[in-house]
């Protein structure tokens, strides 16, 4: 299961129509997301760093903070330029400006993730 942290429902039907052949949880703020992560152990996050609420960074520092969360992989896309010194220092696997992000890109992350091929 792939847990996409998004507030924009644009962005969202951009991932349900590139991965369809996953299975996909939608969190529209921070505190859906760490509670959905309490019920569900995901494969992957897909997460955006500007949200309602609490950021995608505390969201990462939230996740991190618990041993059953501390390894899921994550991923930013987001329109927040970020380096990737930064990304190393929060442990993401990968971060995508939204601005250059081709289909692609998401579909080889929730690939090698998920371990499922998009339809």
């Amino acid at each position: 299961m792939i847990l996409v942290v998004e507030d924009d429902r644009g962005w969202e039907t951009y991932y349900r129509r590139i991965l369809k052949g996953h299975e996909l949880c939608f969190c529209h703020d921070g505190i859906a997301a760490i509670m959905e992560m309490d019920e569900v152990k995901p494969n992957l996050v897909i997460l955006d760093v500007l949200l309602t609420g609490p950021t995608g960074f505390a969201v990462l520092n939230e996740m991190r903070s618990y041993p059953e969360l501390a390894e899921v992989p994550v991923a930013i896309i987001s329109s927040v330029k970020m380096k990737d010194e930064m990304a190393e220092q929060y442990g993401v696997v990968k971060v995508y400006d939204k601005g250059e992000l081709m289909p692609a890109d998401v579909i080889s992350l929730a690939e090698e993730y998920d371990g499922k091929e998009s339809a």
